[in-house]
């Protein structure tokens, strides 16, 4: 089963971001990474996505139109993802959060 992690967030930068970050996990086919910038790029990749599991979606919270919180139901009753698995945060500071440990720098000092 192919296993996907969405991201949301409305800056292109984003991507290159995670994309470094996470290279070698993706290298390795650990999971997949696809990029929306918006709720509704979102959801349709969310619609989509016959024969993957979505099993992390890292959404932004605001954004133009819809919104990371508007956006998470509707992801939800569209497939089978189980929002409890969600990280749902500002996306800059969810990048320190997570990216800290693997830059090998403390939170403070990661400039997403």
């Amino acid at each position: 089963m192919n296993l996907l992690i969405l991201v949301v967030d409305d800056e292109p930068d984003v991507e290159v971001l995670f994309r470094q970050q996470f290279r070698h996990d993706l290298r390795a086919g650990r999971f997949t990474m696809e990029f929306a910038q918006s709720g509704d790029m979102a959801l349709q990749r969310i619609t989509d996505a016959a024969g993957v599991s979505i099993i992390l979606i890292l959404s932004d919270i605001n954004m133009p139109g819809m919104s990371g919180l508007e956006l998470l139901p509707k992801a939800k009753a569209l497939s089978a993802f189980d929002p409890k698995r969600t990280l749902d945060s500002y996306l800059r500071l969810s990048v320190g959060w997570l990216l800290g440990p693997f830059c090998g720098r403390p939170k403070s000092q990661v400039t997403p």
